[in-house]
């Protein structure tokens, strides 16, 4: 049997660990977390301090990450400990050659990747394992596209040899745009974040709103989002909008706050806030301009909540028209307007949507173990 190591970040830790806990019953695996200061508190990982020394050592050793223990085994976790605030910081390279050596003695036949490697990392390409790169963005977002994210995809692009993408929509581009080869794409998909069933939920005070999470960008589309809610309210102005999430407001949302038609919580959400924010909710709008898949519709299925979306990158794989919810149009205040209105109005259609996703995503043909026995077929295959 293959021994591989799975190294990524907290920041894909809630679709990891559930992909995981199916995999580790059935492969010799290791999975590596790479943790620094700025994403020790991210997702299910709440690591109130992590070592000042770079290296790999034992997950056991680290407080805060209980949540992920009740899903994998943390005798096969360890965590790669990146102290330095740069890339290229003596300690974090100490990091990596010490993560290359640990890969060395546990003779790791396979790499699986779910980012391109950055600067320093580039030494463990030098190992010559067969890697596998879970690309989470075939291509980088609007507001993403800077020049050191090209140079890592542009490197990773030509060293790695396969490549996960988690939709379909996006394949024949990626090919095309950098010229790979059709035996060297796989593609998979994203299912429901587990974890959020398992949240002890904080309730917010009040009920009866539409709910858009998730970090604040400008490819998120949001003003258009709020344009639409200025035509809701005009039906329905007893129903607001709840924005939550960090980030930098980008456009002028005080008039719609002054509405009585926004209200903004402008911060990192818990998972507990998040969890009775979904759960509270009516359902979950998503008004992207450009995106791949989304972790915020996998959020919201977790919980059986139905999503309006956007007819970007992935998204229609996601939330099938109808089905788990409604695709609309990007940057068109007017159809987003008119599907959240639709929904508004039929709460039978809700329901019957609700029900369809949690018999696809829960336990079908979208779920953690349809998914982790395709993801174990690429293991087995020679490359």
């Amino acid at each position: 049997m293959k021994r591989i190591a799975y190294i990524s970040s907290p920041h894909f830790a809630d679709c990891d660990i559930p992909l995981l806990s199916h995999i580790q019953q059935n492969v010799d695996l290791i999975y590596i977390l790479r943790l620094n200061n700025d994403n020790k508190r991210l997702t299910l990982c709440n690591v109130p301090c992590i070592k000042n020394k770079g290296g790999v050592f034992r997950a056991s050793e680290y407080e805060g990450l209980e949540k992920i223990e009740k899903y994998v085994r943390l005798d096969n976790m360890f965590v790669l400990n990146m102290p330095g605030r740069k890339d290229l910081s003596p300690s974090n390279l100490l990091a990596i050659a010490r993560l290359l050596l640990f890969l060395l003695r546990q003779k790791v036949e396979v790499i699986h990747l779910t980012w391109p490697l950055r600067y320093g990392e580039f030494i463990l390409y030098a190992l010559r394992r067969r890697m596998i790169l879970t690309l989470h963005d075939p291509f980088s977002h609007s507001s993403e596209d800077h020049w050191h994210n090209r140079l890592h995809r542009w490197m990773a692009f030509h060293l790695i040899s396969r490549f996960i993408l988690l939709n379909r929509s996006q394949k024949d581009a990626f090919i095309d745009h950098y010229h790979m080869r059709k035996n060297q794409i796989y593609i998979s998909e994203l299912s429901i974040y587990t974890h959020l069933q398992d949240t002890v939920p904080i309730r917010p005070q009040e009920s009866g709103y539409i709910l858009f999470f998730g970090g604040i960008n400008t490819h998120k589309g949001l003003e258009y989002l709020c344009q639409a809610m200025g035509y809701v309210h005009n039906t329905h102005p007893e129903v607001h909008l709840i924005i939550a999430g960090k980030g930098k407001i980008y456009f002028d949302i005080g008039p719609y706050i002054q509405m009585g038609v926004v209200r903004l919580l402008n911060h990192y959400l818990s998972d507990e806030e998040l969890a009775g924010l979904i759960r509270e909710a009516a359902f979950i709008v998503c008004p992207y301009i450009d995106a791949t898949q989304s972790g915020v519709v996998m959020s919201a299925f977790a919980l059986a909540k139905p999503v309006i979306a956007t007819n970007v990158g992935g998204l229609s794989e996601m939330v099938i028209n109808d089905r788990y919810g409604l695709i609309v149009p990007p940057r068109n205040a007017e159809e987003l307007a008119s599907a959240i209105t639709k929904l508004l109005d039929s709460p039978s259609t809700l329901k019957h949507m609700s029900s369809c996703i949690q018999e696809d995503y829960h336990s079908g043909r979208h779920s953690w173990e349809t998914i982790s026995q395709d993801i174990i077929k690429i293991y087995n295959q020679e490359f």
